[in-house]
């Protein structure tokens, strides 16, 4: 059974057998299309497929662009669906069966270390995939950029001298952006060396794929999951894994949580907090380097 057929029968046990309002049921009905889009769009079509780390991806990809009360009621909607398959379906557990609440299921966002980070850019070629691939992995790390804005990205937006991208987020509200130097060299040779030869009209987007088509997120995902793959690493990283790691690294470095706010195009610094998980092991390691009780323990 797919998806879109679970979503069916779980629909219609809601409607037959659940004492729920009619307004519950639409806006349980309207979470799951949405939930299920974004799983399309990362390769999963069946329950079996979808792991705790997905659900929890899936709710910081929601916190990000609505409230609080939002997303507690997006939680409640897929426990209530995955309690529902795996009771329906032998053998599929239920994802969300660990999770204790919103915040809990907010908590530490998975990211990767600098060293995979390094692996994974410096594993490209020289050919026109390659720096396709490596341009959009660069902006998705160097600026912490959702997989949305990535690929809307416009030729407008690109400010290649000052090395800032001028980025339209949720709501529409802009943001500017630095990219380093290197990041900024292999998305002027894209633009340069790749982008003319697949463009077949005219069209404002800074990534167009080898048929000169807009840039999906489909694609996007698939082509990490390929990368991850081919140098042997775990694939259940995701494109906003990339944005998580661009966050914390910036904090492990000492950067202000306001900061990272304004870089992530967070409107609310409630957001920014499911990071505070690294400025919480900044502190630990400050205390048992600087404090003297601390430093006569390991000295024992």
């Amino acid at each position: 059974m797919d998806l879109r057929e679970a979503f069916g029968d779980y629909r219609y046990y809601l409607q037959m057998n659940e004492h729920r309002s009619p307004r519950t049921i639409a806006s349980y009905t309207a979470d799951l299309k949405r939930y299920i889009a974004y799983l399309e769009e990362m390769g999963i079509h069946a329950p079996q497929q979808i792991s705790e780390t997905d659900v929890q991806d899936y709710l910081i990809e929601r916190s990000e662009e609505s409230r609080p009360a939002t997303v507690s009621r997006t939680l409640s909607s897929l426990r209530s669906f995955h309690r529902f398959l795996s009771l329906q379906q032998p053998g599929t557990l239920d994802p969300t069966r660990f999770l204790k609440g919103p915040h809990a299921a907010l908590h530490l966002p998975r990211y990767l270390s600098r060293t995979q980070i390094e692996k994974i850019l410096n594993s490209f070629g020289k050919e026109d995939l390659d720096i396709f691939h490596q341009a959009i992995l660069e902006l998705l790390y160097g600026c912490g950029l959702r997989v949305s804005e990535c690929c809307g990205l416009r030729l407008n937006q690109v400010h290649v001298e000052q090395h800032v991208l001028r980025i339209s987020g949720k709501g529409d509200k802009e943001r500017m952006v630095p990219l380093h130097e290197e990041g900024m060299r292999v998305l002027q040779q894209y633009l340069r060396l790749v982008r003319p030869s697949w463009e077949k009209k005219r069209l404002p987007y800074v990534f167009l794929n080898s048929r000169g088509n807009p840039l999906t997120r489909q694609y996007v995902h698939q082509m990490i999951k390929d990368v991850l793959r081919s140098l042997g690493m775990d694939t259940s990283y995701s494109a906003h894994s990339f944005r998580h790691s661009f966050a914390t690294h910036l904090l492990e470095g000492g950067a202000d949580l306001r900061v990272v706010q304004e870089l992530l195009g967070h409107s609310d610094i409630a957001t920014t907090q499911i990071y505070t998980h690294v400025q919480d092991q900044r502190l630990k390691q400050t205390y048992d380097v600087c404090h003297p009780f601390a430093r006569e323990e390991e000295e024992e």
